[in-house]
């Protein structure tokens, strides 16, 4: 009986022989334009998510409101999933955990998506009935933790400082908070402590609560890694195009971006997410990457590539 070939195997290859190619040198000096270009950056990590005056009062009014946000954060666009709070609470009239408990998240989140279809253009049926039964499955589930609990997202932390990784495992407990969210809250958590961010609606009201809570030891903190990552991070090496969730699963690729992250941000690694996240958005697009003005089309192998056949 033959072996089932792994559909991803080729492309990790293709990963590894083009990074084997490279001079090791290379990676220090890709690393060090990136730490350089932080600054053309940095603005933008205040923007994200994008939300409304009134959604940014929302979230920092009732405590499961950043938690069911974050848990909707995946799939959809960022200021759609955050803005899902607020329009639940409109039709419920509360956001007490019992009345929260009850709720029907998966039609609930149908009707939201419904009223949103315009910026889900993208996703396709089958991919909105998966969102769908995921995401309404793990809110519920992180509801019912708290509920056995009988602790809030807010009262789960303590009136003293956390080292980063203790965050991430405070956090990585709760159903639906899996370790790629964990570091992502975990690094927002970093970012307000620092005050690279105005506000952080989680992390305000646990320090309202407690106003010694504080998160310590940053540069301990990993990046969570996305596909915008993953695409980024790949064509900066020479792979041009790929099915990139091979490699966002690959312990090879993750681990190069973790050495990576550190090489370039030592202080704070977790900001080459916000730098390859930011450049995948705005200008490395998976169809039509607008190579010509990237912040790193001087030293992307693949965006030289895509330029040359362009001319």
């Amino acid at each position: 009986m033959s072996r089932r070939r792994d559909p991803c195997e080729n492309i990790r290859k293709a990963y590894n022989n083009i990074t084997k190619a490279h001079d090791p040198l290379d990676f220090k000096r890709k690393a060090d334009v990136l730490s350089g270009k932080w600054r053309d950056i940095r603005d933008k990590i205040s923007e994200r998510p994008p939300l409304n005056p009134s959604q940014q009062h929302f979230l920092k009014q009732y405590e499961f409101a950043p938690l069911i946000a974050t848990i909707c954060d995946e799939m959809i666009p960022a200021e759609v999933a955050w803005g899902f709070p607020e329009w639940l609470y409109n039709r419920l009239g509360s956001f007490e955990l019992q009345v929260l408990i009850e709720v029907d998240y998966e039609a609930k989140l149908e009707q939201y998506l419904k009223e949103h279809h315009e910026r889900l253009k993208k996703l396709n049926e089958n991919t909105i009935k998966a969102y769908l039964k995921s995401v309404s499955k793990k809110i519920k589930d992180a509801l019912g933790y708290f509920e056995k609990q009988g602790k809030t997202p807010v009262t789960l932390f303590e009136n003293r400082k956390y080292p980063a990784p203790e965050v991430y495992f405070m956090l990585r407990v709760i159903p639906g908070i899996g370790p790629k969210k964990a570091s992502m809250i975990t690094r927002d958590f970093v970012y307000r402590s620092l005050g690279l961010v105005e506000s952080n609606a989680w992390f305000d009201q646990i320090k309202e609560r407690n106003p010694e809570f504080d998160v310590t030891h940053h540069h301990l903190i990993t990046m969570p890694i996305d596909v915008h990552v993953v695409r980024v991070f790949s064509r900066l090496f020479g792979l041009k195009s790929a099915s990139w969730r091979c490699l966002q699963n690959s312990p090879v690729f993750v681990q190069d971006v973790i050495a990576f992250s550190k090489l370039a941000f030592p202080d704070l690694p977790a900001k080459l997410d916000d730098f390859l996240w930011n450049v995948g958005r705005d200008w490395c697009d998976n169809d039509n990457p607008r190579c010509q003005e990237c912040l790193l089309r001087d030293i992307c192998d693949a965006g030289q590539r895509f330029l040359q056949v362009r001319q």
